[in-house]
């Protein structure tokens, strides 16, 4: 085997997390596993509602998916709905598309991204399809397909420059118990590290649903 050069021998069909490969550490031969380099190239993937993002150095990108249904939010109370643990030091850029729905045409939903460490220069904006071709008129009632041509149709738009800071409330959706997709990016830069939290409330007390497929991407910067 010693003598055998790597072009003889037999092709692997697959790469696999128990594969082994080897490198040289500092001038020491020493064996690498399949999963130690993908969790080192990225990205990492959190399935479910909480889980730690990628450890290494930037850029480093975590992908976040959510598997099943949240629980329903019930009133203007956040409630927690993703959690991305030990967000260290450095620049991030955080970025979801969010499937929720509504129980009732009049009860929007608000957002909010947080992180439990500290955070300076936060900057998070939040854009959803409007329902009306014309400024003010049914601000901020969701209407994720419209009957109408799309040419002309408003976004919703929600900013802050505040770590926790309110994204919303949407003042309703067009119908009920369909899903709607908002899209919600930040910037932002950790001085100590923490948990990242994506929060939602209902406007009314009618119910709100974090639904599956919801999507995470959390790439750090610096």
């Amino acid at each position: 085997m010693a003598d055998t050069k790597i072009s003889a021998l037999t092709a692997a069909d697959a790469a696999a997390a128990e594969n082994e490969f080897a490198i040289n550490e500092a001038g020491t031969s020493k064996k690498l596993t399949g999963a130690l380099l993908k969790a080192f190239v990225g990205p990492t993937l959190i399935t479910g509602n909480s889980g730690t993002v990628a450890s290494g150095s930037a850029p480093s990108q975590t992908l976040q998916v959510l598997t099943s249904n949240n629980s329903l939010v019930t009133d203007t109370s956040l409630v927690t709905q993703l959690t991305a643990s030990t967000v260290a030091a450095g620049w991030w850029l955080a970025e979801y598309w969010i499937l929720w729905r509504s129980a009732a045409v009049g009860a929007g939903i608000t957002f909010v991204v947080s992180h439990s460490g500290t955070a300076a220069n936060f900057q998070a904006t939040r854009t959803d399809p409007l329902a009306s071709s014309t400024a003010l008129a049914t601000v901020g009632i969701f209407d994720q397909q419209p009957t109408t041509a799309v040419t002309g149709k408003l976004p919703s738009v929600w900013a802050t420059r505040t770590n926790a800071g309110a994204l919303g409330p949407s003042a309703g959706v067009v119908a009920a118990d369909v899903n709607c997709m908002t899209y919600i990016t930040a910037l932002f830069l950790v001085t100590v590290s923490g948990n990242l939290l994506l929060q939602a409330a209902s406007e009314t007390t009618d119910d709100v649903t974090v639904m599956a497929g919801t999507l995470a991407r959390y790439t750090r910067l610096s």
